[in-house]
């Protein structure tokens, strides 16, 4: 929770006074959402609360129009971890014991999963900064990229789900 709400205040304080009383808002249903994913046992909500959160991270830097935003490697991070602490703690609540030492190994894969995460889209960025192209071949290239991430992910929650039930 506090990952998400970490994430959802970066908007709130860079973007103007129109955006931040929407911004509030959506951080609010943010926020909701995820309490309401943890409380409920709704792992459903959890990408929705994820999603809400990056989406206005990602709006105000659209509206803003900034050339690159050193800080996206860190909001992309605290989204990660967001995502991954909520769905351990949606696994703690079955009743069946783990093995000795489970959380400790769980706790490193996810601060190896961050701390990979971090190099990655930091090394994006680094490229990105390099690049700086425009042209329809790259648009294409950021189209296909995104789209990889996205199945990535769905692939991986769906091994997850599975693994988990």
């Amino acid at each position: 929770m506090v990952c998400l709400l970490a994430v959802a205040t970066v908007p709130i304080a860079r973007g103007d006074d129109t955006f931040q009383e929407f911004d509030v808002r959506v951080a609010a249903v943010a926020f909701v959402a995820l309490l309401a994913a943890l409380v409920q046992g709704w792992s459903w909500l959890v990408p929705a609360a994820i999603a809400l959160a990056g989406g206005s991270y990602a709006l105000e830097l659209a509206i803003d129009d900034a050339p690159l935003d050193v800080a996206v490697p860190v909001v992309a991070v605290g989204l990660l971890l967001a995502a991954e602490l909520a769905y351990w703690s949606l696994d703690e609540r079955s009743r069946v014991p783990g093995d000795p030492g489970q959380g400790l190994r769980r706790a490193a894969l996810v601060a190896l999963g961050a701390m990979g995460a971090l190099v990655v889209a930091s090394a994006l960025l680094a490229l990105v900064d390099e690049v700086r192209g425009r042209g329809i071949a790259l648009d294409l290239a950021g189209a296909v990229a995104t789209v990889a991430v996205v199945v990535m992910v769905l692939a991986t929650a769906r091994d997850q789900s599975s693994s988990g039930s």
